[in-house]
């Protein structure tokens, strides 16, 4: 009889488990859209921020190295 209730605990757990993970598995598209993956490849983005940039470079800027 005891091992039928932990048998019966043991499937609940892993029920548990599978359910939170397949909710984090959908989960992750909704987020999807603010992802660092989504900046990292818009193209318009990187060009903005790769673009030239006018103004005075300090001291510890400027020169090689």
């Amino acid at each position: 009889m005891r091992k039928l209730h932990i048998h019966n605990l043991k499937n609940i757990v892993l029920a548990i488990i599978a359910v939170l993970l397949l909710g984090s598995f959908l989960a992750g598209d909704s987020f999807a859209a603010s992802s660092c993956v989504t900046c990292h490849t818009d193209e318009d983005m990187i060009k903005k921020n790769l673009s030239k940039k006018e103004g005075k470079k300090s001291a510890l800027q400027a020169g090689t190295g």
